[in-house]
């Protein structure tokens, strides 16, 4: 491991030498020179290299376990070892590993001998002082003639800035997400407080069209607040589990208009996931055309199915709302109607860019409503 004897070429003939096959030495001229000349260039060379580059190198002999060990100078700046306390100690560099790490480097150890390598950890050590120092550690088994693994080699880079500027990036982040956690918890609660005014105020009026009216605006608000609490819930506070949204935004329209036990809802949605600003309108949407259906396609006792699909296509997602009511009056334009809710559709689908169209071939009613997937179309 320690190359050719040093005292057959001083620093000053290594570095003419050296000089010498910089400025283009030939071939035939360093086959002329005798064979300890060789080893001594080539191990000048090697130094040379090795104790310039910003890591530390390292070999160690598999001969009896990991013995005969070399390091580079480079040790000394990283852990606060000079080379010959490294070189004399082989386990000293196990002694050193962050015992929270020893398990990982054990782990990719056994890995890599079990494949052949390559070997590759980010790993803690302590200096010698007992500072704590980020290392990115890589490393591969040279074999000998017959395939046999007889050398570890391998090279250790300080990773410990980059890791600090990684936390303080990761501390940034859940901070941000705490923060928006409490925006959705604030926005989700002051809705909730705004539907519960409503519903106070609708118990104080005898008009029951009014009282109606505002029932329509109480689930409206639901609607919103519903994906704001979905998101407080969530793992990921930036898109909503929209198929699961609409589950929920379905029961409580059922339970509003106290339709369960004679109308069945049948949701069937692909697994779609939207930002914000598209479950919001997109779940107003569906709000509005399942609340028509419960108002208007059965009348009395009439008992039936209210279905909501939602398919995603690579240009499009399609959503449906059907029912197997009474139908949709003869005759009135949908696009073009004095209620609220057919106009809140009319404009919401405008908004996200899609469009909405009426399947009047059908019983009862069904509306389709197509959405493109790409923000720039909307």
């Amino acid at each position: 491991m320690n190359g050719a004897d040093d005292s057959t070429l001083t620093p000053a003939a290594g570095a003419a030498i050296l000089a010498q096959l910089a400025r283009g030495a030939t071939a035939d001229r360093l086959r002329a020179t005798p064979l300890p000349q060789q080893l001594a260039i080539a191990e000048a060379r090697y130094r040379a290299l090795v104790e310039q580059i910003p890591a530390v190198t390292f070999m160690a002999s598999l001969a009896g376990g990991l013995s005969d060990v070399y390091v580079s100078p480079q040790i000394e700046g990283l852990l606060g070892f000079s080379q010959e306390e490294w070189m004399s100690d082989p386990v000293l560099w196990f002694r050193q590993l962050h015992p929270d790490d020893r398990e990982l480097w054990n782990h990719e150890f056994a890995r890599g001998c079990a494949t052949g390598g390559p070997f590759r950890a980010e790993c803690r050590f302590l200096t010698k002082d007992r500072q704590v120092v980020w290392v990115h550690g890589e490393a591969r088994l040279i074999p000998d003639e017959s395939g046999q693994p007889v050398l570890l080699q391998g090279v250790a880079f300080d990773i410990t800035e980059s890791k600090r500027a990684e936390e303080i990036v990761k501390n940034s982040l859940r901070e941000k997400e705490l923060l928006l956690k409490e925006i959705h918890h604030r926005v989700k609660n002051n809705l909730q407080i705004t539907s519960s005014l409503l519903r106070l105020q609708a118990g104080k009026i005898a008009d029951a069209s009014v009282r109606q009216l505002l029932r329509e605006s109480q689930d409206r608000i639901r609607s919103m607040a519903l994906v704001h609490d979905m998101l407080y819930r969530s793992q990921d506070l930036a898109r909503v589990d929209f198929p699961e949204y609409v589950r929920v935004l379905v029961i409580q329209l059922f339970r509003s208009y106290n339709a369960s036990g004679r109308i069945r809802a049948d949701v069937q949605l692909e697994n779609i996931v939207f930002g914000v600003d598209l479950a919001v309108p997109c779940g107003l949407i569906i709000n509005e055309l399942v609340a028509n259906a419960l108002k208007h396609a059965f009348p009395g006792d009439r008992q039936g199915v209210v279905r909501v699909r939602m398919s995603a296509a690579p240009d499009r997602y399609t959503l449906l709302v059907e029912d197997d009511g009474i139908g949709f009056p003869a005759g009135l334009d949908f696009l073009h109607t004095e209620t609220l809710g057919l106009q809140l559709v009319r404009m919401l689908t405008e908004q996200i860019g899609g469009r909405v169209f009426l399947d009047s071939s059908r019983a009862g009613t069904g509306f389709r409503v197509e959405i493109p997937t790409q923000p720039e179309a909307r």
